[in-house]
């Protein structure tokens, strides 16, 4: 079984984190999380029956706050922080539409409260949840890494050249750390709807600013928690 704890580096441990040789399952209401759900976007839109398809890619973390004030516009009852304000959390009335619509969506993802864990985004139905699967693989050596994923590895880094070990917070890869997120819903297979959802996630995204603070503080995973809280529930998953 996979070592999911974060903060482990026990060498006799597996970190590995969906890079299985079997093939990911496409199915959009499968929530069984023993299938693989990261390795199956190979276009960035497809359409079928009038159910379309987006996959949203980024390089940089998500402000904690941020994305919960998203969050809170997708169709869901469970998983998400309620908003307390008395006048929403003032989303465009054309975001929240396209959110709406979403059905399901999954993928990996990177909040700014930690430098290390590895998430998993998984929304079915009414019903959303951040899982923490252990370790982004750019934090462990790769003396550590399974022989037989080094290249699957490789191949979620910006830079194949990327080594935690001699960078320092002027870096500008970030190895495998990433948002790549997969939305599925009636109507998302139009330009609009997936321009919307790009423009929108990349507002949560770090600016230039809160980036520059990240990566002065990437090192000490308390200073980021405190610097960018999270309301948000993490379940660490288990195999």
């Amino acid at each position: 079984a996979a070592c999911t704890d974060p903060d482990c580096t026990d060498t006799s441990h597996s970190h590995s984190h969906s890079h299985s040789s079997e093939a990911a399952c496409t199915d959009p209401d499968c929530t069984d999380t023993s299938h693989s759900h990261s390795h199956s976007h190979s276009s960035e839109t497809v359409t079928h029956a009038g159910i379309g398809s987006y996959v949203y890619r980024a390089r940089r973390p998500f402000h904690p706050s941020r994305l919960v004030s998203i969050l809170q516009n997708l169709p869901v009852v469970r998983g998400v922080p309620s908003n307390q304000s008395s006048d929403g959390n003032g989303t465009d009335e054309n975001v929240k539409k396209v959110f709406q619509q979403v059905l399901r969506s999954k993928g990996f993802a990177w909040t700014a409260d930690s430098n290390v864990k590895a998430l998993y985004w998984s929304h079915a139905g009414s019903s959303f949840e951040m899982q923490c699967l252990g370790r982004w693989w750019a934090t462990l050596p790769k003396q550590q890494w399974p022989e037989e994923v080094v290249d699957s590895i490789l191949g979620d880094f910006d830079s194949p050249d990327h080594d935690e070990s001699i960078s320092s917070p002027s870096t500008s890869t970030v190895g495998d750390r990433r948002q790549e997120v997969v939305f599925i819903g009636p109507g998302l297979g139009s330009v609009d709807a997936q321009s919307t959802i790009k423009s929108t996630l990349d507002s949560c995204l770090l600016n230039n600013e809160e980036w520059d603070i990240f990566r002065s503080k990437r090192d000490d995973e308390a200073s980021l928690t405190c610097q960018f809280e999270n309301s948000l529930q993490t379940r660490m998953l288990t195999y």
